[in-house]
């Protein structure tokens, strides 16, 4: 008897949590979010949400509690997006926005949801980023959208090894969000099962099914939310709302916990504030709570300030905190706290920066895929640009460039050892296919940083992702490229009409004189015979001294505009539609 894929992938999942709980109990718990800079703050600020309205789940929520108030139910704001940017133009007036008055439910919790998956254990790695984007965050919204199931059977639970090890530098030293989003962005992840986490942070995948399963898990956008103000609250409440996890970085050394005071979570974990900025740590909120309270002020008192959480799910396993989560008051959100009656010295809010990222996912077929066959010892070295034209020319009008193969990986192979390794990748350049991908050219720039290991690129092909097959290969391969710069080009070059017009025959220059007045003025009256063209003869050029004077359609020219004393020369050639010249016809010098 057969057992079932989803029963052996359930088990694998829960192997795979209970070995990353009892592997953790053996090592101190790690953090591994890097610290902001200014230049990552703005790459992750980038799109940053100024407005955000319900999606189907949110608004069914929303209509579920009204229901309960005793409210009519409200109606879906067709034709707008979900979420708005601040940089996307000014918000539509009309449309409601944030829907933070009656009706919103007060509680939400999208870890029960079946696409988020088991709380898991990153060990004794540095590897945060890699679980709150790729485990967490990713596996979530796909599975959001798909309808599949990671909580039980793990359908779609992808690989934190696999974002940690290309965004790490071959060093156990953290990462950074952007980095991650770039990943996910731009080349997804592989299945967990398929690519397990274990204590190897420096290989890549050298099994080429895993760069092309990969595309298909790829995120579509990610949106910076601040939220150290209320309004920044309510736009993520609503975004936990219609779904979403989202993710926070924080300084989780640094925690002030408190208790939660009552109700169904009285004597839980919570935290109020930071006192200081050390453990930089990425984590996921999942969802919050109006009517959590604790007495942060210590007066026995239950206070607006006091109210309110929401709750976090962190990589250290189930048995830290709540089970793995964490409650964080709206209060350790803001800025400057709204706690009556209360100061802490050195006070600080949650939140690495001011801002915590989501993300969606949009289930989108390739239009082509590039298969690339690399062979290195030192991936750092490496840097790959794609590039598409049409096929009538031989150099790129629109370019790619992935996150991987971006002088990236830190001095190792791609397997993470120190001996030559050859791979083949795939990576999708749907971005470059035009209208018609059989009219195409499509590039691939290699470069090399140093000397002394060079790079060989031994294929270069353009794949169709629906079938397979090879649409277009690259002949002049392998490629050697050492401290230096290589372009491969793979398409049915084309280059249409390339041949130019016959000379002009039969040139004739004249000097014409003539009177206006009293005044006698000259101009050079030009003629030649038709020249012949393989298409046809779209104009001519007249040149005088060597620089273009005028182009005709016609067979004849008159230059009036020729002064005493100047000596001209004259020449002409002919030009097809596609711009081919002809040579030039004899010259022809006038002295007036």
């Amino acid at each position: 008897m057969k057992t079932p894929a989803s029963l052996i992938r359930a088990l694998f999942s829960a192997l795979l949590i209970l070995s990353h709980i009892s592997y953790a109990h053996a090592a101190q718990e790690k953090t591994g979010l890097k610290d902001l800079t200014p230049e990552e703050d703005a790459i992750l600020k980038k799109h940053k949400v100024k407005k955000v309205r319900p999606n189907d789940m949110g608004l069914g929520r929303i209509n579920q509690e009204r229901k309960k108030q005793g409210l009519p139910p409200l109606k879906k704001e067709e034709g707008l997006p979900e979420y708005e940017t601040e940089s996307g133009g000014a918000a539509n007036s009309q449309d409601s926005g944030v829907l933070a008055t009656s009706g919103v439910p007060a509680q939400v919790d999208n870890s029960t949801l079946v696409a988020f998956p088991s709380i898991a254990n990153q060990g004794n790695q540095s590897s945060c980023v890699a679980f709150a984007s790729t485990y967490y965050v990713a596996s979530h919204e796909i599975c959001l959208t798909l309808g599949c199931d990671n909580k039980t059977a793990g359908q779609k639970v992808l690989s934190p090894k696999w974002t940690y090890n290309l965004i790490n530098g071959g060093v156990d030293a953290g990462a950074r969000f952007s980095d991650a989003f770039a990943v996910m962005n731009k080349h997804g992840a592989p299945l967990n099962v398929e690519y397990p986490y274990d204590s190897d942070f420096k290989a890549w995948s050298l099994n080429s099914t895993h760069w092309k399963g990969a595309l298909n898990s790829r995120l579509s956008t990610f949106a910076a939310v601040a939220v150290n103000t209320d309004t920044g609250m309510a736009n993520l409440k609503q975004i936990l709302l219609n779904g979403h996890v989202v993710m926070v970085g924080t300084y989780i050394n640094s925690w002030v916990y408190k208790t939660v005071g009552s109700g169904p979570f009285a004597g839980e974990k919570i935290v109020t504030h930071l006192n200081g900025t050390l453990g930089g740590h990425a984590m996921t909120i999942v969802g919050y709570d109006d009517g959590v309270w604790t007495d942060i002020n210590g007066n026995g008192l239950v206070e607006a300030g006091e109210m309110g959480a929401f709750k976090i799910a962190n990589s250290w396993g189930a048995n830290w905190g709540n089970k793995g989560f964490a409650w964080a008051s709206y209060d350790a959100f803001r800025t400057t706290s709204t706690v009556p009656n209360w100061s802490v010295t050195g006070r600080l809010p949650l939140t690495q920066g001011t801002s915590v990222y989501f993300a969606t996912y949009t289930a989108t077929t390739p239009k082509a895929l590039a298969e690339v066959t690399l062979s290195h010892a030192l991936r750092s070295q490496i840097s790959l640009q794609f590039g598409s034209s049409a096929n009538t020319q031989l150099s790129p009008t629109s370019t790619w460039v992935p996150f991987a193969f971006a002088n990236v990986g830190g001095d190792w192979a791609f397997d993470g050892a120190s001996v030559e390794k050859e791979g083949t990748f795939y990576f999708d350049i749907s971005s470059l296919v035009g209208t018609d991908l059989n009219t195409q050219m499509f590039y691939l720039s290699l470069k090399d940083s140093l000397a002394g290991s060079a790079l060989q690129a031994k294929s270069f092909k353009i794949v169709d992702p629906q079938v397979g097959n090879t649409l277009y290969a690259a002949n002049n391969v392998p490629m050697f490229v050492d401290a230096g710069t290589g372009t491969l080009n793979a398409g049915n070059y084309n280059p249409g009409d390339v041949t130019a017009p016959s000379v002009p025959q039969n040139f004739v220059a004249t000097l014409n004189y003539y009177k206006v007045g009293k005044t006698t003025k000259a101009r050079t009256l030009l003629s030649w015979s038709a020249s012949t063209d393989n298409v046809g003869v779209a104009k001519y050029r007249i040149y005088r001294n060597g620089v273009k004077l005028t182009e005709t359609t016609s067979l004849s020219y008159t230059d009036t505009s020729i002064s005493k004393g100047v000596r001209y020369i004259y020449e002409v050639t002919a030009l097809d539609s596609k711009g081919n010249e002809s040579g030039k016809s004899s010259s022809l010098t006038i002295l007036w």
